[in-house]
């Protein structure tokens, strides 16, 4: 049978439904009993239940870019002219892509998200990310659910995961929530119910550099003998030996999350289960597929083959949203950045700053978001990465209370050390 053929079959069998897993079965029938009892007593004491304190009908999505994209090519700054000087084989060309302005070029594969950006509905904010956040996968995708760096993390503001603390702010019982991956990030929200992506098709794994040379130079060197033949020898197995473990490292990163090229066919199916749930104040997707350690590309290759996944699945959201897209923000950004320099595999390293994207009806977008640290080297986080100019808590919090209507003191309760004075103003009209 032919996936497509498959996917219809789904399709007929209710593939559409939301199809809790057995671990969310059990923590819904026991919410469901203590929200039973709640709403009886309630009743007997002739007291209404709470109402929400959120804007019903307003929704907030996020989509978790796992393993981290490379924001150099999401939003590059080609005007810059040390970006071709660290990315000898990754830059993308001057003209490439759609021009954002202010130096930056959007990558010719999320072209598909060019008419948001002229329609001023997606705004992009570089240098983006939470300082103080873990370097390795499992680090700084666990700050990322917490909501705050392992430092900040104390007592009961981080112990559940900073969607489920925002659920629970917004109106308790009644703030319900989508979501399509396993994530400790909406940990403690008291309702969600799941979206089963389905299957489709899976990540491939990375290129690998040629070994055509350093096969004819080990045979040249083997011949010679001596001391240069053996260190050649250990230095190519050295270096083997990093690849295979930056292969599996990339492997892992997108463990648990919908593979980006699935992605691209199951965002209209998310968008429309959004625009069917306009009870659901917040939904969830993680998508994987952005550690690019190795034959990363520029305007071709494995990261534009990703980023056009990327691409096709949010524009096909906003467009299985229909007319609720008007009352939707969605954020797409990664747990971290990549280094400004490329490495010796023609990839990139996971690094701090990286790129949001903000889109949707409310936003006031056709425009590059935040400051911009530059490339210099005196510039760079630690000489290697690019540096954390906007904190990405504080774009969420911004949208939490223009769009949704979250109170402003509630903050600090959704992002531990953050303030009610630190939102990004300006992102949603």
């Amino acid at each position: 049978m032919r996936r497509r053929d498959a996917l219809r079959v789904l399709a007929g069998l209710g593939a559409l439904s939301l199809v809790p897993g057995v671990a969310l079965a059990k923590k819904a029938d026991r919410k469901a009993e203590t929200k039973g009892d709640t709403k009886s007593e309630a009743k007997a004491g002739g007291r209404e239940p709470a109402k929400p304190s959120w804007r019903e009908g307003k929704q907030l999505v996020v989509v978790l870019l796992q393993g981290g994209p490379d924001g150099l090519s999401m939003a590059a700054p080609t005007a810059d002219p040390l970006y071709a000087v660290l990315r000898p084989t990754t830059a993308l060309a001057a003209e490439a892509g759609t021009d954002l302005g202010n130096g930056f070029r959007l990558h010719p594969a999320l072209t598909l998200l060019a008419p948001l950006y002229a329609r001023k509905q997606l705004a992009v904010i570089p240098a983006c990310a939470m300082p103080g956040q873990g370097a390795t996968h499992a680090a700084a995708l666990a700050d990322f659910a917490a909501g705050a760096p392992a430092a900040q993390r104390k007592g009961k503001a981080g112990a559940a995961g900073w969607l489920g603390r925002l659920a629970l702010a917004l109106g308790g019982e009644r703030s319900q929530m989508v979501v399509a991956s396993q994530s400790a990030a909406y940990d403690g929200a008291p309702h969600y119910a799941m979206l089963a992506p389905g299957r489709g098709e899976s990540l491939p794994g990375l290129p690998v550099e040629d070994q055509t040379l350093f096969d004819a130079a080990g045979k040249l060197y083997a011949q010679t003998g001596g001391s240069l033949g053996k260190a050649f020898a250990a230095g190519r197995e050295a270096r083997q030996d990093l690849l295979a473990k930056l292969l599996e490292e990339s492997r892992r990163a997108a463990a648990g999350a919908v593979p980006a090229p699935h992605f691209a066919e199951f965002g209209p199916r998310l968008g429309k289960e959004l625009a069917r749930r306009r009870d659901a104040a917040l939904g969830f997707v993680a998508v994987g597929g952005f550690d690019t350690h190795s034959g990363q590309g520029a305007a071709k290759g494995y990261l534009a083959d990703r980023l056009r996944d990327l691409g096709q699945g949010l524009a096909g959201m906003l467009a299985g949203l229909g007319p609720a897209a008007a009352d939707t923000v969605v954020v797409a950004l990664g747990e971290f950045g990549r280094t400004a320099r490329e490495n010796a595999f023609g990839g990139t390293d996971n690094g701090l700053g990286g790129v949001m994207l903000v889109m949707g009806g409310p936003v006031a977008g056709g425009r590059v978001v935040g400051p911009w640290p530059g490339l210099a080297g005196h510039r760079l986080a630690g000489g290697r990465d690019i540096a954390a100019a906007t904190d990405w808590r504080e774009a969420v919090a911004a949208i939490a209370v223009a769009h949704l209507g979250l109170s402003e003191k509630r903050i600090p309760d959704i992002f531990p050390g953050l303030g009610p004075g630190q939102l990004l103003g300006g992102l949603v009209g």
